[in-house]
């Protein structure tokens, strides 16, 4: 179905499809043709605004108690411990992250309309590094979902059916799924000093801070998790990501390294404010055999030393760029309308599709929506925000 039959039903005040009508293709995003290459996208400074710790215990509590110390560990260590034990989350879940505690932690800190009235975007931090990453993803494919409220885009997570058909086959006793805890048990290891494994690991329990950041002409409010603090600076400043990558042996490995494997932790960590990246390097069976710590703002100049290298300016500016398009193809839809992304590298890296579906299903909680409207009346007003970016204007850091 064409956009212009959508728009022809719309425009006859049809606001049911006919039966048939249930998905629709809307016109692509454009990765590879970029029009204002030449102009940057600045990218202003994260601010924390609040957080919240969820737990399978307690639920979601919007206060610190899962934010961890990180506790220098001796080496060598071996990341197995506690295999047997680990309480792993449910990856056959289609939308995995809900946006009810990135609401929910603005309102427990008395700013949510505010900063609603000068944002643009509310989203995970997992979904805007997916938009940073994709001029040079050749891999791994992504869907998000998407509905304009108030004039704020919110974007849900949303997980790709083939890569749920992956999870499913895939042996949860094999090499595969054992190197995938030993992610959590570096966490563990990291943060639990002598009572590491006390208990067994959940990846259920999290620390998650709320940020406001911008880039280019758009405003964010991002979700995101942090590992741990080093417990001396407060906020971000002290906020370390913990991750682990096998030791390197040849130079082309240091290549790969620094040209695929870096851009997703730049991407993850500077999203969001993270500075500091502590990283443990592991042999084939999981021991950890050195520990190093890395400036996220240094990693691009790794990635500069080789050919078709990543780089912070072409990433915002074509993160900036989804967003305008998908703004302005929302704006031209009657209010409600929900459409999906989908970027899939192996069927083609030339696009991001943009697909009405009817069927997507209603992603922003209603307490969130009627936060929205208020906020919507006071942007009218004049009030919000008025620092890191946005309609309100800022200060702007360069993206390089």
């Amino acid at each position: 179905q064409s956009p212009r039959r959508l728009r022809w039903f719309w425009g006859l005040g049809i606001r049911r499809l006919p039966p048939l009508m249930v998905e629709c293709h809307l016109a692509p995003i454009r990765v590879r043709d970029d029009p204002g290459k030449d102009n940057p996208a600045p990218y202003r400074e994260p601010v924390e605004l609040a957080c919240f710790s969820k737990s399978r215990a307690h639920g979601t509590t919007y206060d610190k108690s899962m934010l961890k110390q990180y506790l220098r560990p001796s080496v060598p260590f071996d990341l197995s411990v506690g295999y047997n034990t680990f309480v792993d989350r449910d990856r056959g879940v289609q939308r995995p992250a809900l946006l009810d505690p990135i609401f929910g932690a603005l309102r427990h800190a008395n700013v949510l309309e505010k900063e609603l009235a000068c944002a643009d975007v509310v989203t995970w931090r997992g979904n805007f590094a997916k938009l940073l990453a994709t001029p040079w993803n050749t891999r791994d494919p992504w869907h998000m979902e998407c509905e304009r409220v108030d004039g704020v885009l919110v974007l849900n997570v949303l997980e790709p059916t083939q890569l749920l058909e992956k999870e499913r086959k895939k042996d949860k006793q094999g090499r595969e799924a054992k190197m995938c805890y030993w992610g959590f048990s570096f966490e563990e290891r990291c943060v639990g000093g002598a009572g590491a494994y006390g208990e067994p690991i959940d990846c259920a329990n999290c620390f998650c801070a709320v940020v406001r950041a911008g880039v280019g002409a758009h405003r964010l409010v991002l979700g995101g998790e942090v590992d741990c603090w080093d417990g001396e600076k407060h906020g971000l400043a002290g906020y370390v990501e913990l991750k682990t990558t096998r030791v390197m042996d040849t130079q082309g490995q240091v290549k790969n390294f620094e040209r695929d494997k870096l851009l997703k932790w730049w991407a993850q960590s500077f999203a969001v404010g993270v500075r500091r990246i502590l990283v443990g390097f592991r042999d084939d069976s999981g021991h950890v055999q050195k520990l190093q710590t890395l400036d996220t703002l240094k990693l691009p100049g790794y990635a500069a030393r080789h050919n078709g290298a990543w780089d912070p300016k072409t990433a915002l500016r074509f993160a900036d760029r989804v967003l305008t398009e998908l703004r302005s193809v929302l704006e031209g839809l009657p209010v409600g309308t929900r459409v999906r992304l989908e970027y899939d590298p192996k069927r083609t890296r030339d696009e991001v599709r943009v697909v009405f579906d009817e069927l997507i299903p209603d992603f922003v909680p209603a307490e969130a929506r009627g936060a929205l409207a208020r906020a919507a009346v006071l942007r009218a007003a004049g009030g919000g925000a008025t620092s890191s970016g946005g309609r309100s204007g800022s200060k702007s850091r360069g993206s390089g």
